[in-house]
């Protein structure tokens, strides 16, 4: 089996713009539509590797065109239990991805949001590094060491996506901890700043999640 460093799954939720689309295409080994990504892709001039999902929210026009320029179309009833974008990472999962990159995973289906966050966990316990960008912000988590370089500037937040992290250290950031504690119901890891070029995350407890704000 052909084995993908780095796949791009493009979601539903709010469309990426062309300019991120272009350039993490350009960066991609494969890339895989999950139902409404399909036309965002194709208002971009990209062909995806894959369409899956449901295909309720994509126009069959979209479908017969992608279709016709190679896209593989993989489609599912609409009475399943996965999400399109579920369907999307399970396919980057067998295609042995290391690195998977989620476009369009936030929009104001703020359900379809969260899910998106836990499926990194899922991507996480897979051994891949996955994270969800848009235009304003980078969403990944950590369960043991994470470094971010050429940041400097922006906004961070850290906030426990399991009951309880522990272990954490922060360095390189306006609010550095050692062995620091966060759990659910206290959010005091909200707005800290990188303030060197290399910042270090490290957890030995848990996961917690980073959002970057741009």
């Amino acid at each position: 089996m052909f084995i993908c460093t780095m796949i791009l799954i493009v979601s539903g939720g709010d469309p990426p713009g062309d300019e991120i689309l272009k350039a993490s295409a350009q960066n991609s080994e494969m890339i895989i539509a999950a139902d409404k990504g399909a036309k965002y892709c194709l208002d971009a001039g990209i062909i995806p590797d894959i369409i899956t999902g449901d295909m309720d929210s994509v126009p069959k026009e979209t479908l017969d065109i992608l279709s016709g320029k190679g896209a593989k179309i993989i489609s599912y009833s609409s009475d399943k239990d996965e999400t399109d974008t579920e369907l999307a990472l399970d396919v980057a999962i067998e295609r042995g991805a290391e690195q998977v990159e989620i476009l369009s995973g936030i929009g104001d289906r703020f359900d379809h949001s969260i899910a998106n966050v836990h499926l990194l966990y899922k991507a996480l316990i897979h051994g891949i590094n996955a994270y969800i960008l848009t235009s304003r912000h980078k969403i990944f988590l950590v369960d043991s060491k994470y470094c971010i370089e050429e940041m400097k500037g922006s906004t961070i937040s850290f906030l426990p996506l399991t009951e309880r992290a522990g272990g954490i250290c922060l360095d390189g950031f306006a609010y550095n901890i050692k062995d620091a504690v966060m759990e659910m119901g206290f959010p005091y890891g909200v707005s800290n700043v990188i303030i060197s070029d290399k910042a270090t995350i490290r957890v030995s407890e848990g996961v917690i999640i980073g959002i970057i704000s741009r």
